[in-house]
């Protein structure tokens, strides 16, 4: 991955995933953070969503519902290892 753009706005991410841009999530202390590759073509579709480009509010809302699923497996996932962890002593 070159140039990387991050971000905390879920909302923006469900944006720039339905314009077809996907995101790699990260676990930062206890927030998610959202990476993307940030090509010219990314930055033509932010600046779109910052102008307030229109998208269709049923795939808006199914996006959001699957990055949801993917922080809570994210963060699911930590804690089972922070659980292991500790089961072990370690």
């Amino acid at each position: 991955m070159g140039k990387v753009y991050t971000t905390l706005d879920a909302y923006q991410t469900g944006f720039l995933v339905l314009k077809g841009h996907s995101p790699k999530l990260i676990l930062q202390d206890d927030k998610i953070v959202f990476l993307f590759e940030a090509t010219d073509a990314f930055y033509r579709d932010l600046t779109d969503y910052n102008s307030g480009a229109s998208v269709e509010a049923s795939k808006f809302a199914m996006t959001i519902k699957a990055l949801k699923s993917q922080v809570i497996s994210l963060k699911m996932s930590k804690e089972k290892r922070y659980a292991e962890k500790k089961e072990k002593g370690e």
